[in-house]
């Protein structure tokens, strides 16, 4: 039912300091389970100090969470601004790319990311999105893109295939991201651009809310700073370029609406009065704490 990750992916270290117990009940139907009804035990390593959660569920329950999960990520008022934030997120990478005829986002969610792409000259986009409603999204969008439901560990690609391979969210819900980046090096060719996306364990909101920081859930399993970010990627070959910490557009009712550490019936009040006043759908762009890297596949 459980399965420990040990040794570090990073640094190959088994000690670790548990930070906090685990808030996981015993499971019976993979079906039942809600993501955010609690969280694994969440340790830091004593060699480099990355902060990941062990045991976690079998690979069997991990699979049915997200392929039973029914919300795509972006919800339809939001769909302007989430965009804005894809954008940012090329604008990151867009500087170092070498050529632009294939890239691959894998958990391409419903499409956003490779629109953006495709606006700026890719040639030939690939995605993998396991959430069903959200590939459906994708493929409705970009009818011409090469959407799969498959998991990357079961993607068969060429090597030295892509331009560019992203990562937005992913990295910290797997359990061997050693394993993804090692695929991802064979699939870039030399020269080519990775992009990940991930939580920030150090962001302010981190800080301030600790065990309650609502990235410590069952869809997470590491939780990175800049510092073991940029390690994870070196640990494996690639040259980090950038490190950086990101912005997220979202109107100013959806940010009221998910203040922290306020009651969520209060939120709702303050978020509903917003768009009552009419100044709700303000877009804001705020580091609300994501950090990103590029990285390049040395030739």
């Amino acid at each position: 039912m459980m399965r420990d990750l040990v040794p570090c992916c990073i640094c190959k270290c088994s000690d670790r300091t548990v930070l906090y117990p685990s808030r996981a009940a015993n499971v019976a139907d993979p079906k039942a389970v809600n993501p955010y009804s609690g969280h694994y035990q969440v340790n830091r390593c004593s060699g480099c100090g990355l902060i990941y959660s062990s045991p976690i569920f079998d690979e069997s329950i991990v699979r049915a969470i997200y392929a039973n999960y029914s919300e795509a990520n972006v919800s339809s008022d939001e769909l302007g601004n989430v965009r804005r934030t894809m954008l940012g997120y090329y604008s990151l990478a867009a500087p170092f790319l070498l050529k632009k005829d294939r890239i691959l986002d894998i958990g391409c969610d419903i499409g956003l990311f490779l629109d953006v792409a495709q606006r700026d000259g890719f040639s030939e986009l690939h995605g993998l999105e396991p959430v069903a409603v959200a590939r459906q999204a994708a493929t409705q969008r970009l009818p011409q893109a090469l959407i799969s439901d498959a998991f990357y560990e079961d993607a068969d690609f060429p090597e030295n295939f892509f331009d560019a391979v992203v990562l937005i969210h992913v990295l910290d819900h797997l359990a061997r991201p050693e394993l993804h980046l090692q695929r991802v090096w064979r699939h870039l060719k030399p020269g080519g651009i990775a992009l990940a996306v991930v939580h920030n364990v150090e962001s302010l909101l981190a800080s301030v809310t600790g065990e309650r920081f609502p990235v410590f859930n069952f869809f997470h399993h590491y939780f990175f700073s800049k510092r073991t970010l940029g390690a994870l990627f070196s640990s494996f070959g690639f040259e980090p370029i950038r490190v950086v910490s990101t912005k997220n557009t979202y109107s100013l009712a959806f940010f009221l609406d998910r203040l922290p550490l306020l009651p969520s019936a209060l939120r709702t009040v303050v978020a509903n009065g917003a768009r009552r006043l009419r100044i709700g759908q303000i877009p804001l762009s705020l580091p609300v704490g994501n950090i990103g890297i590029i990285a390049r596949k040395v030739p």
